[in-house]
């Protein structure tokens, strides 16, 4: 099951859309991808001055000793399903480079066989409103 909440009275952002679209599909296409049964969801909400996103999955986790390493370019947990569901190691590094472009930080908080939790926050450029003058 795939639910997503979203904060009412979200400010409207500035940033490169394209760029940031690419990182929430990253991180939802790796929930999916990893959570055979059980849940994903996707939180965006506003949090002292940046946007929150978190994509948290109920699929196998990741091992504390691999969750830095999962950031680096074509690295991936070397695990049977991890090389079973494919992928070429990239997608977290893209990720968090564009995060970083945008001044913002991305996480993983996981237990190995209960899931795992991606949060990425980036500074709120809040698009002001035209007024006429």
């Amino acid at each position: 099951m795939l639910t997503a909440t979203v904060a009412e009275k979200l400010p409207i952002g500035r940033g490169d859309e394209r760029r940031l679209t690419q990182v929430l599909l990253n991180l939802a296409g790796n929930a999916v991808k990893f959570t055979e049964t059980g849940a994903i969801d996707i939180l965006a909400d506003a949090v002292d001055g940046h946007f929150e996103i978190t994509v948290r999955d109920t699929g196998p986790g990741i091992a504390s000793k691999d969750q830095a390493l999962i950031f680096e370019e074509f690295q991936q947990v070397d695990s049977s399903s991890t090389k079973q569901k494919g992928g070429t190691g990239l997608g977290l590094a893209i990720s968090k480079r564009i995060v970083e472009m945008h001044g913002g930080t991305i996480e993983v908080e996981s237990v190995l066989g209960s899931g795992s939790a991606f949060r990425l926050k980036i500074p709120m450029r809040v698009e002001e409103s035209a007024e006429a003058a």
